[in-house]
């Protein structure tokens, strides 16, 4: 063993534009999810009985991830509905 102190190398750092081409992607992503799990809990629901498994047979997710999906998309249906009313 040597008796010099170990040095840690310089870490790399992102210049502005790397940055926000970074967190643009980022934001795009989250974005796709979102419209992603709307989708098919949209299209869950518009299926009705037997909607859950098929979109999760199309995706190969479990059925109670799509209905989990589908009470999220009937939910926010509701608060939309209710703030219709309110503004009537």
């Amino acid at each position: 063993m040597s008796d010099t102190p170990r040095v840690r190398a310089r870490q790399a750092e992102l210049t502005p534009a790397q940055r926000l081409e970074l967190d643009e992607l980022q934001a795009a992503i989250t974005q796709a999810k979102e419209a992603f799990a709307h989708a098919a809990g949209r299209i869950a629901v518009e299926l009705g009985r037997g909607g859950n498994s098929a979109v999760a047979r199309h995706l190969d997710v479990t059925p109670q991830h799509i209905s989990t999906l589908a009470l999220a998309y009937k939910a926010q249906q509701a608060d939309t509905a209710s703030e219709e009313e309110v503004a009537a």
